[in-house]
Protein backbone atom coordinates (compact mmCIF):
# COMPACT_ATOMS: atom_id res chain seq x y z
CA UNK A 1 0.00 0.00 0.00
CA UNK A 2 1.78 3.16 -1.45
CA UNK A 3 1.82 6.03 1.47
CA UNK A 4 0.16 9.32 0.87
CA UNK A 5 3.49 10.80 -0.28
CA UNK A 6 4.19 8.33 -2.79
CA UNK A 7 0.28 8.87 -3.95
CA UNK A 8 1.14 12.32 -4.33
CA UNK A 9 4.49 11.75 -6.08
CA UNK A 10 2.46 9.59 -9.04
CA UNK A 11 -0.02 11.98 -9.40
CA UNK A 12 2.53 14.56 -9.92
CA UNK A 13 4.55 12.57 -12.76
CA UNK A 14 1.19 12.14 -14.19
CA UNK A 15 0.99 15.65 -15.06
CA UNK A 16 4.69 15.31 -16.61
CA UNK A 17 4.06 12.33 -18.91
CA UNK A 18 0.73 10.89 -20.29
CA UNK A 19 -0.96 8.04 -17.97
CA UNK A 20 0.12 5.02 -20.18
CA UNK A 21 3.82 5.84 -19.47
CA UNK A 22 3.39 5.64 -15.80
CA UNK A 23 3.12 2.28 -14.31
CA UNK A 24 2.05 0.80 -10.29
CA UNK A 25 1.20 -2.12 -11.68
CA UNK A 26 2.74 -4.76 -9.01
CA UNK A 27 4.06 -7.39 -11.71
CA UNK A 28 5.92 -4.57 -13.97
CA UNK A 29 6.92 -2.90 -10.76
CA UNK A 30 8.40 -6.23 -9.23
CA UNK A 31 10.53 -6.87 -13.22
CA UNK A 32 11.92 -3.56 -13.06
CA UNK A 33 13.32 -3.50 -9.40
CA UNK A 34 15.92 -6.29 -10.42
CA UNK A 35 18.40 -6.58 -13.38
CA UNK A 36 20.49 -9.45 -15.12
CA UNK A 37 22.20 -10.09 -11.45
CA UNK A 38 21.79 -13.86 -10.53
CA UNK A 39 20.38 -14.49 -7.11
CA UNK A 40 23.18 -17.35 -7.01
CA UNK A 41 26.00 -14.94 -7.31
CA UNK A 42 25.47 -13.11 -4.46
CA UNK A 43 27.41 -13.37 -1.07
CA UNK A 44 24.84 -14.71 1.55
CA UNK A 45 26.49 -12.15 4.04
CA UNK A 46 26.28 -9.09 1.50
CA UNK A 47 22.94 -9.63 0.01
CA UNK A 48 20.82 -6.07 -0.41
CA UNK A 49 17.66 -6.28 0.55
CA UNK A 50 15.30 -5.46 -2.65
CA UNK A 51 12.42 -3.43 -2.54
CA UNK A 52 9.58 -2.97 -5.52
CA UNK A 53 9.51 0.51 -6.45
CA UNK A 54 6.16 2.73 -5.80
CA UNK A 55 6.43 3.46 -9.72
CA UNK A 56 8.10 3.26 -12.81
CA UNK A 57 7.90 6.25 -15.45
CA UNK A 58 9.15 6.11 -19.16
CA UNK A 59 10.04 9.43 -20.11
CA UNK A 60 10.75 10.96 -23.65
CA UNK A 61 13.02 14.05 -23.29
CA UNK A 62 16.05 15.30 -21.10
CA UNK A 63 13.09 18.01 -20.04
CA UNK A 64 10.81 15.06 -18.54
CA UNK A 65 13.93 13.47 -16.88
CA UNK A 66 14.82 16.76 -15.46
CA UNK A 67 11.27 17.56 -13.91
CA UNK A 68 11.03 13.89 -12.36
CA UNK A 69 14.79 14.82 -11.00
CA UNK A 70 13.92 17.73 -9.54
CA UNK A 71 9.89 16.21 -7.93
CA UNK A 72 12.64 13.74 -6.56
CA UNK A 73 14.79 15.94 -5.02
CA UNK A 74 11.90 17.54 -3.54
CA UNK A 75 10.40 14.86 -2.04
CA UNK A 76 13.91 13.48 -1.33
CA UNK A 77 12.68 9.92 -2.60
CA UNK A 78 15.27 7.72 -4.44
CA UNK A 79 15.54 7.43 -8.48
CA UNK A 80 16.84 4.28 -10.45
CA UNK A 81 18.00 4.84 -14.10
CA UNK A 82 17.21 1.64 -15.44
CA UNK A 83 18.02 0.83 -19.31
CA UNK A 84 17.14 -2.47 -20.92
CA UNK A 85 18.28 -4.47 -17.56
CA UNK A 86 20.91 -6.47 -18.54
CA UNK A 87 23.59 -5.40 -16.09
CA UNK A 88 25.12 -8.35 -14.22
CA UNK A 89 26.27 -6.94 -11.19
CA UNK A 90 22.99 -5.60 -10.03
CA UNK A 91 23.39 -1.79 -10.87
CA UNK A 92 19.86 -1.31 -11.25
CA UNK A 93 18.23 -3.21 -8.31
CA UNK A 94 15.72 -1.11 -6.37
CA UNK A 95 17.29 -1.40 -2.76
CA UNK A 96 15.22 1.36 -1.55
CA UNK A 97 11.23 1.93 -2.72
CA UNK A 98 11.71 4.98 -5.36
CA UNK A 99 11.11 5.87 -9.00
CA UNK A 100 12.55 3.80 -11.55
CA UNK A 101 13.23 5.97 -14.49
CA UNK A 102 12.95 3.61 -17.34
CA UNK A 103 14.47 5.17 -20.42
CA UNK A 104 13.27 2.68 -23.38
CA UNK A 105 11.38 5.05 -24.76
CA UNK A 106 14.13 7.34 -25.43
CA UNK A 107 15.03 6.02 -28.60
CA UNK A 108 15.19 8.51 -31.00
CA UNK A 109 18.41 9.03 -33.48
CA UNK A 110 18.78 12.46 -34.16
CA UNK A 111 21.17 12.75 -36.15
CA UNK A 112 24.20 10.46 -38.12
CA UNK A 113 26.98 12.69 -39.19
CA UNK A 114 28.97 10.87 -41.88
CA UNK A 115 31.92 13.58 -42.17
CA UNK A 116 32.37 13.66 -38.36
CA UNK A 117 31.92 9.79 -38.05
CA UNK A 118 29.64 10.41 -35.20
CA UNK A 119 25.42 9.42 -33.97
CA UNK A 120 23.93 12.21 -31.89
CA UNK A 121 21.20 9.21 -30.20
CA UNK A 122 19.07 9.13 -27.42
CA UNK A 123 20.17 6.99 -23.93
CA UNK A 124 17.31 4.42 -24.36
CA UNK A 125 18.26 3.32 -28.12
CA UNK A 126 19.00 -0.43 -27.74
CA UNK A 127 22.30 -0.94 -29.37
CA UNK A 128 21.02 -3.34 -32.13
CA UNK A 129 18.66 -1.19 -33.62
CA UNK A 130 21.46 1.62 -33.15
CA UNK A 131 23.60 -0.73 -35.15
CA UNK A 132 20.55 -1.46 -37.78
CA UNK A 133 20.09 2.33 -38.62
CA UNK A 134 23.70 3.05 -39.02
CA UNK A 135 24.71 -0.08 -41.62
CA UNK A 136 21.69 1.94 -43.60
CA UNK A 137 24.59 4.26 -44.10
CA UNK A 138 27.15 2.02 -44.27
CA UNK A 139 28.40 2.22 -41.10
CA UNK A 140 28.50 0.34 -38.11
CA UNK A 141 28.38 0.19 -34.42
CA UNK A 142 31.61 -0.20 -32.64
CA UNK A 143 30.35 -1.59 -29.41
CA UNK A 144 29.47 -5.25 -29.66
CA UNK A 145 28.92 -6.70 -26.47
CA UNK A 146 26.97 -10.34 -25.79
CA UNK A 147 24.10 -8.27 -24.56
CA UNK A 148 23.42 -5.75 -28.02
CA UNK A 149 19.87 -6.47 -28.39
CA UNK A 150 18.83 -5.87 -25.26
CA UNK A 151 21.55 -3.05 -23.87
CA UNK A 152 21.39 0.39 -24.44
CA UNK A 153 23.37 3.34 -25.17
CA UNK A 154 22.94 4.90 -21.77
CA UNK A 155 23.36 1.52 -19.67
CA UNK A 156 26.42 0.35 -22.02
CA UNK A 157 28.29 4.13 -21.03
CA UNK A 158 27.48 3.40 -17.61
CA UNK A 159 29.39 0.73 -16.91
CA UNK A 160 31.86 1.45 -19.55
CA UNK A 161 31.49 -2.16 -20.94
CA UNK A 162 33.59 -3.91 -23.35
CA UNK A 163 32.24 -5.94 -26.84
CA UNK A 164 33.68 -8.56 -28.80
CA UNK A 165 35.07 -5.46 -31.41
CA UNK A 166 37.08 -3.91 -28.06
CA UNK A 167 40.38 -4.81 -29.70
CA UNK A 168 39.93 -2.21 -32.74
CA UNK A 169 36.91 0.12 -31.38
CA UNK A 170 37.83 0.13 -27.37
CA UNK A 171 35.17 0.55 -24.42
CA UNK A 172 31.55 2.20 -25.12
CA UNK A 173 33.19 4.37 -22.45
CA UNK A 174 35.87 5.14 -25.18
CA UNK A 175 33.57 5.93 -28.44
CA UNK A 176 31.86 8.75 -26.67
CA UNK A 177 32.49 11.80 -27.76
CA UNK A 178 29.97 14.40 -25.63
CA UNK A 179 26.84 13.27 -23.53
CA UNK A 180 23.36 15.16 -22.36
CA UNK A 181 23.14 14.50 -18.71
CA UNK A 182 20.34 15.41 -15.56
CA UNK A 183 22.49 15.22 -12.46
CA UNK A 184 21.00 14.32 -9.08
CA UNK A 185 20.17 17.88 -8.33
CA UNK A 186 18.08 18.42 -11.63
CA UNK A 187 21.04 20.26 -13.54
CA UNK A 188 21.62 19.50 -17.08
CA UNK A 189 24.96 18.77 -18.00
CA UNK A 190 25.64 18.88 -21.81
CA UNK A 191 29.62 18.36 -22.80
CA UNK A 192 31.12 19.43 -26.10
CA UNK A 193 31.33 16.74 -28.59
CA UNK A 194 35.09 16.56 -30.10
CA UNK A 195 37.67 13.72 -29.77
CA UNK A 196 40.08 16.24 -28.09
CA UNK A 197 39.64 18.86 -25.42
CA UNK A 198 42.58 20.28 -23.23
CA UNK A 199 39.99 22.76 -21.39
CA UNK A 200 40.13 21.19 -17.87
CA UNK A 201 39.11 17.73 -16.66
CA UNK A 202 36.99 15.86 -18.60
CA UNK A 203 33.29 15.59 -17.64
CA UNK A 204 32.04 12.92 -19.62
CA UNK A 205 34.58 10.80 -17.24
CA UNK A 206 31.71 11.67 -14.42
CA UNK A 207 29.31 9.66 -15.97
CA UNK A 208 31.01 6.90 -18.53
CA UNK A 209 31.42 3.71 -15.89
CA UNK A 210 29.09 6.21 -13.01
CA UNK A 211 26.18 3.40 -12.88
CA UNK A 212 23.53 6.09 -13.13
CA UNK A 213 25.30 7.28 -9.55
CA UNK A 214 26.44 11.06 -10.69
CA UNK A 215 23.25 11.49 -13.29
CA UNK A 216 20.79 9.63 -15.51
CA UNK A 217 22.65 9.82 -18.98
CA UNK A 218 19.90 11.05 -21.77
CA UNK A 219 21.57 11.71 -25.16
CA UNK A 220 25.20 10.86 -26.26
CA UNK A 221 27.21 11.53 -29.25
CA UNK A 222 29.39 8.58 -29.89
CA UNK A 223 32.11 7.24 -32.56
CA UNK A 224 30.55 4.92 -35.03
CA UNK A 225 33.05 3.56 -37.83
CA UNK A 226 32.66 2.95 -41.49
CA UNK A 227 31.64 -0.49 -42.57
CA UNK A 228 34.79 -2.61 -42.95
CA UNK A 229 36.24 -3.32 -46.51
CA UNK A 230 37.23 -6.82 -45.23
CA UNK A 231 36.20 -9.23 -42.32
CA UNK A 232 38.23 -12.40 -41.59
CA UNK A 233 37.92 -15.12 -38.82
CA UNK A 234 40.23 -18.26 -37.57
CA UNK A 235 39.79 -20.55 -35.15
CA UNK A 236 42.96 -21.99 -33.38
CA UNK A 237 43.93 -24.97 -30.78
CA UNK A 238 46.80 -24.83 -28.46
CA UNK A 239 48.02 -27.38 -26.47
CA UNK A 240 47.59 -25.83 -23.58
CA UNK A 241 46.39 -22.16 -22.17
CA UNK A 242 50.06 -21.69 -21.26
CA UNK A 243 51.33 -21.91 -24.25
CA UNK A 244 48.44 -19.88 -26.32
CA UNK A 245 48.42 -17.41 -23.55
CA UNK A 246 52.42 -17.02 -24.78
CA UNK A 247 51.62 -16.66 -28.66
CA UNK A 248 48.92 -13.53 -27.59
CA UNK A 249 51.79 -12.14 -26.00
CA UNK A 250 53.78 -12.37 -29.14
CA UNK A 251 51.21 -11.02 -31.07
CA UNK A 252 50.91 -8.10 -28.89
CA UNK A 253 54.63 -7.42 -28.90
CA UNK A 254 54.42 -7.98 -32.62
CA UNK A 255 51.46 -4.90 -32.72
CA UNK A 256 49.12 -7.23 -34.43
CA UNK A 257 45.35 -5.85 -33.79
CA UNK A 258 42.60 -8.27 -33.75
CA UNK A 259 39.22 -6.75 -33.78
CA UNK A 260 38.01 -10.14 -31.80
CA UNK A 261 40.19 -12.02 -29.58
CA UNK A 262 38.14 -14.60 -27.26
CA UNK A 263 40.82 -17.39 -26.12
CA UNK A 264 40.02 -20.52 -23.26
CA UNK A 265 40.10 -23.54 -22.34
CA UNK A 266 36.32 -24.48 -21.30
CA UNK A 267 35.86 -27.88 -21.27
CA UNK A 268 32.96 -27.79 -23.04
CA UNK A 269 35.02 -26.74 -26.10
CA UNK A 270 37.33 -29.29 -26.66
CA UNK A 271 38.29 -32.17 -24.11
CA UNK A 272 41.96 -30.50 -23.84
CA UNK A 273 43.97 -27.43 -24.51
CA UNK A 274 42.40 -24.19 -25.31
CA UNK A 275 40.95 -22.59 -27.93
CA UNK A 276 41.49 -19.06 -29.86
CA UNK A 277 39.03 -17.05 -31.84
CA UNK A 278 40.11 -14.01 -33.72
CA UNK A 279 38.51 -11.66 -35.99
CA UNK A 280 40.42 -9.16 -38.07
CA UNK A 281 38.16 -6.09 -40.02
CA UNK A 282 38.68 -2.80 -42.12
CA UNK A 283 41.03 -2.26 -45.02
CA UNK A 284 41.31 -5.64 -47.18
CA UNK A 285 45.21 -5.17 -47.84
CA UNK A 286 45.72 -4.71 -43.38
CA UNK A 287 43.14 -7.50 -42.77
CA UNK A 288 44.73 -9.60 -44.78
CA UNK A 289 48.56 -9.18 -43.99
CA UNK A 290 47.55 -8.82 -39.74
CA UNK A 291 46.16 -12.55 -40.38
CA UNK A 292 48.94 -14.14 -42.42
CA UNK A 293 50.71 -12.42 -39.73
CA UNK A 294 48.57 -13.87 -36.62
CA UNK A 295 48.97 -17.99 -38.02
CA UNK A 296 52.47 -17.56 -38.73
CA UNK A 297 52.98 -16.55 -35.19
CA UNK A 298 50.48 -18.90 -33.98
CA UNK A 299 51.92 -21.80 -35.80
CA UNK A 300 55.20 -21.14 -34.54
CA UNK A 301 53.78 -22.01 -30.76
CA UNK A 302 52.03 -25.20 -32.31
CA UNK A 303 48.66 -23.68 -33.09
CA UNK A 304 46.20 -26.23 -35.10
CA UNK A 305 43.88 -24.46 -37.36
CA UNK A 306 39.86 -25.32 -36.68
CA UNK A 307 37.30 -26.03 -39.09
CA UNK A 308 35.90 -22.40 -40.69
CA UNK A 309 32.38 -23.00 -39.85
CA UNK A 310 33.34 -23.93 -35.98
CA UNK A 311 35.02 -19.93 -35.97
CA UNK A 312 32.01 -19.05 -38.10
CA UNK A 313 29.18 -20.88 -35.70
CA UNK A 314 31.31 -18.64 -32.69
CA UNK A 315 30.54 -15.26 -34.35
CA UNK A 316 27.00 -16.22 -35.33
CA UNK A 317 26.00 -17.40 -31.71
CA UNK A 318 27.82 -14.45 -29.54
CA UNK A 319 24.62 -12.67 -29.06
CA UNK A 320 22.34 -16.06 -28.36
CA UNK A 321 22.73 -15.83 -24.27
CA UNK A 322 20.94 -12.45 -24.11
CA UNK A 323 18.51 -13.61 -26.71
CA UNK A 324 17.40 -16.39 -24.28
CA UNK A 325 17.65 -13.73 -21.60
CA UNK A 326 14.85 -11.29 -23.77
CA UNK A 327 12.65 -14.25 -23.48
CA UNK A 328 12.58 -15.32 -19.77
CA UNK A 329 14.23 -12.15 -17.90
CA UNK A 330 13.04 -13.76 -14.90
CA UNK A 331 15.36 -16.72 -15.16
CA UNK A 332 18.13 -14.79 -15.07
CA UNK A 333 17.75 -13.76 -11.88
CA UNK A 334 17.18 -17.09 -10.48
CA UNK A 335 19.99 -19.84 -10.02
CA UNK A 336 20.01 -22.86 -12.49
CA UNK A 337 18.51 -25.31 -11.51
CA UNK A 338 21.11 -28.57 -12.17
CA UNK A 339 22.87 -28.03 -8.00
CA UNK A 340 25.22 -26.26 -9.13
CA UNK A 341 26.23 -22.81 -8.12
CA UNK A 342 27.99 -20.72 -10.57
CA UNK A 343 29.77 -17.40 -10.25
CA UNK A 344 33.09 -15.49 -12.56
CA UNK A 345 35.82 -12.69 -11.98
CA UNK A 346 36.79 -10.73 -15.05
CA UNK A 347 39.52 -9.01 -14.03
CA UNK A 348 42.24 -7.03 -15.46
CA UNK A 349 46.10 -7.76 -14.89
CA UNK A 350 49.43 -6.88 -15.55
CA UNK A 351 50.36 -8.94 -18.52
CA UNK A 352 53.27 -10.34 -16.64
CA UNK A 353 50.37 -11.18 -13.87
CA UNK A 354 48.18 -13.00 -15.68
CA UNK A 355 50.19 -17.07 -15.67
CA UNK A 356 51.33 -16.18 -12.04
CA UNK A 357 47.38 -15.32 -10.73
CA UNK A 358 45.79 -17.98 -12.34
CA UNK A 359 48.67 -20.41 -11.17
CA UNK A 360 47.31 -19.01 -7.29
CA UNK A 361 44.12 -19.14 -8.05
CA UNK A 362 43.92 -22.55 -9.03
CA UNK A 363 45.79 -23.15 -5.43
CA UNK A 364 42.77 -21.08 -4.18
CA UNK A 365 39.47 -22.53 -5.50
CA UNK A 366 41.22 -25.83 -4.75
CA UNK A 367 41.22 -25.36 -1.05
CA UNK A 368 37.42 -24.36 -1.00
CA UNK A 369 36.88 -27.05 -2.69
CA UNK A 370 35.36 -24.94 -5.78
CA UNK A 371 35.86 -25.87 -9.40
CA UNK A 372 37.50 -23.45 -12.24
CA UNK A 373 34.85 -24.26 -15.79
CA UNK A 374 37.46 -22.40 -17.51
CA UNK A 375 40.36 -19.84 -18.22
CA UNK A 376 40.08 -17.15 -20.35
CA UNK A 377 41.01 -13.75 -22.09
CA UNK A 378 39.08 -11.49 -23.76
CA UNK A 379 40.34 -8.51 -26.18
CA UNK A 380 44.19 -8.31 -24.44
CA UNK A 381 46.13 -10.17 -22.94
CA UNK A 382 45.57 -8.50 -19.81
CA UNK A 383 41.83 -9.21 -19.27
CA UNK A 384 41.21 -12.49 -17.80
CA UNK A 385 38.60 -14.50 -16.76
CA UNK A 386 37.12 -17.47 -14.81
CA UNK A 387 34.03 -18.70 -14.91
CA UNK A 388 33.43 -20.98 -11.40
CA UNK A 389 31.44 -23.63 -10.25
CA UNK A 390 30.84 -25.67 -7.28
CA UNK A 391 27.80 -28.55 -6.56
CA UNK A 392 25.06 -27.91 -3.81
CA UNK A 393 26.01 -29.72 -0.77
CA UNK A 394 22.17 -29.52 0.53
CA UNK A 395 22.99 -27.46 3.72
CA UNK A 396 23.02 -23.80 2.12
CA UNK A 397 26.87 -23.86 2.11
CA UNK A 398 27.56 -23.85 -1.55
CA UNK A 399 26.91 -20.64 -2.03
CA UNK A 400 29.19 -19.01 0.41
CA UNK A 401 31.61 -21.38 0.09
CA UNK A 402 32.08 -20.01 -3.69
CA UNK A 403 31.75 -16.36 -2.98
CA UNK A 404 34.22 -16.64 -0.15
CA UNK A 405 36.32 -18.32 -2.78
CA UNK A 406 35.69 -15.19 -5.52
CA UNK A 407 36.48 -12.57 -2.63
CA UNK A 408 39.74 -14.51 -1.79
CA UNK A 409 40.26 -14.47 -5.65
CA UNK A 410 39.55 -10.30 -5.89
CA UNK A 411 41.74 -9.78 -2.53
CA UNK A 412 44.74 -11.75 -4.81
CA UNK A 413 44.34 -9.56 -7.98
CA UNK A 414 44.13 -6.12 -5.68
CA UNK A 415 47.78 -7.14 -4.12
CA UNK A 416 49.30 -8.12 -7.46
CA UNK A 417 48.39 -4.46 -8.54
CA UNK A 418 44.92 -5.38 -11.09
CA UNK A 419 41.27 -4.23 -11.49
CA UNK A 420 38.50 -6.62 -9.95
CA UNK A 421 36.09 -5.75 -13.19
CA UNK A 422 37.27 -4.62 -16.45
CA UNK A 423 33.26 -5.25 -18.35
CA UNK A 424 30.41 -5.09 -16.13
CA UNK A 425 31.17 -3.01 -13.60
CA UNK A 426 30.40 -2.40 -9.66
CA UNK A 427 26.40 -2.38 -8.68
CA UNK A 428 25.86 -3.93 -5.00
CA UNK A 429 27.77 -7.37 -6.39
CA UNK A 430 31.29 -5.69 -5.43
CA UNK A 431 30.47 -2.34 -3.48
CA UNK A 432 31.85 -4.26 -0.07
CA UNK A 433 35.43 -4.13 -2.29
CA UNK A 434 35.38 -0.45 -3.49
CA UNK A 435 37.70 1.05 -0.87
CA UNK A 436 39.99 -1.99 -1.54
CA UNK A 437 40.14 -0.98 -5.21
CA UNK A 438 40.06 2.80 -5.11
CA UNK A 439 41.70 3.66 -1.39
CA UNK A 440 41.17 7.46 -0.70
CA UNK A 441 39.72 7.68 -4.86
CA UNK A 442 36.50 6.22 -2.96
CA UNK A 443 36.66 9.23 -0.40
CA UNK A 444 37.09 11.15 -3.78
CA UNK A 445 34.19 9.98 -5.52
CA UNK A 446 31.93 10.06 -2.32
CA UNK A 447 32.32 13.40 -1.67
CA UNK A 448 32.10 14.29 -5.91
CA UNK A 449 28.29 12.40 -4.89
CA UNK A 450 27.46 14.46 -2.18
CA UNK A 451 28.22 17.31 -3.41
CA UNK A 452 25.93 16.51 -6.66
CA UNK A 453 23.44 14.54 -4.85
CA UNK A 454 22.98 16.08 -1.34
CA UNK A 455 20.07 14.31 -0.91
CA UNK A 456 21.51 10.92 -2.08
CA UNK A 457 18.54 10.13 -4.13
CA UNK A 458 20.08 8.88 -7.42
CA UNK A 459 20.44 4.86 -7.51
CA UNK A 460 21.49 4.73 -3.85
CA UNK A 461 23.08 1.44 -2.34
CA UNK A 462 25.20 1.26 -5.96
CA UNK A 463 29.62 1.24 -6.19
CA UNK A 464 30.20 1.39 -2.16
CA UNK A 465 28.76 5.34 -2.24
Amino acid sequence: MKSELQEEIVRKIAKIVAPEYLSTDGNRLDELSWDALSEGRLHPAKRPDVTIPFCSVLPASTGEVQQIVLLANEKKVPIIPYGGGSGLMGGALSVQSGIVVDLRRMDQIFEVDVQARSARVQAGKVLEALKRGLNQENFMLGHDPWTLPVATVGGAISTNSMGYRGGLYGSMGEQVLGLEAVLPDGEVLRTRAVPKSSTGIDLNSLLIGGEGCFGIITEATIRIFPAPEKRVLQGLCFESFEVGYNAIQELFRQRVQPAVLDFGDADVKLDRGAVLYLAFEGISEVVEAEEKRALAVCQQFGAKGLPREEAERFWNDRHEIARRFMQNRRQRRERGRDGIYRDWIHVALPASKVLPFRDAANEIVKKHGVRILESGLWIQPELFSMPLGIEDDGFNRAQLVLEEAVDELLHLVHKMGGSMEYTHGVGVKLASLMAEEHGYGLEVMRRIKKTLDPNGIMNPGKMGL
